[in-house]
C-alpha cells in the first residue's frame, strides 16, 4: 500500500485534500501498480514561484508546471511529488471540473512517474496513459487523455 507524508501547510481550508479522497487515490494506485508492501511517498504543495524555480532547475523549463516527480528510493521513501495548487486550479477551470479532481489527476500522474512510467515517446505514453485512464476511471475522475 502506498502511504504518504503530506505537506499542504501553504493551503487554506477548502484547498486542502480531504484525507478520504487522498486515501482513495492511494488505494487505486496501489491496486493498479500491485503495491503490496508499505511504500511511502512525500507530497508537498509549493508556490507558483517555487514551482517555476524547480521546473527550471530540474527540467530546464522556465515556467510554472502542475506536478514534478522526483524518484528517491532511499530510507524507505519511494519519491517525492511537488504540486502547484494554483496551476491545478487554473487547469481545473479550463477543463471545467472540480479542483479536487484535478489534484487527484495530478497525484495519479505523479505516482505513475515515481513507478517508472513516462510519456517521452509514443509507446511509453500509450502504456502510461492507458493505466492512468484506468485508475482515474475507477476514481470517477476525468481522465482527459
Amino acid at each position: 500500500m502506498i502511504r504518504v507524508q503530506l505537506n499542504q501547510s501553504r493551503l487554506k481550508g477548502g484547498q486542502k485534500i480531504p484525507h478520504k479522497k487522498l486515501q482513495r487515490v492511494l488505494q487505486a494506485c496501489s491496486r493498479a501498480l500491485k503495491v503490496h508492501e508499505p511504500t511511502e511517498i512525500s507530497v508537498a504543495f509549493v508556490s507558483p514561484s517555487q514551482m517555476r524555480q524547480l521546473n527550471h532547475a530540474w527540467r530546464g523549463k522556465d515556467r510554472v508546471t502542475d506536478v514534478l516527480s522526483f524518484g528517491l528510493e532511499q530510507g524507505g521513501l519511494k519519491g517525492e511529488l511537488i504540486l502547484s495548487y494554483e496551476q491545478a486550479k487554473k487547469q481545473a477551470s479550463e477543463m471545467k471540473h472540480p479542483v479536487a479532481d484535478e489534484v487527484g489527476f495530478l497525484l495519479v500522474h505523479g505516482i505513475l512517474h515515481l513507478w517508472g512510467y513516462d510519456h517521452e515517446n509514443s509507446q511509453d505514453a500509450t502504456r502510461m496513459f492507458t493505466l492512468q485512464k484506468k485508475i482515474l476511471q475507477s476514481l470517477k475522475i476525468d481522465s482527459r487523455v
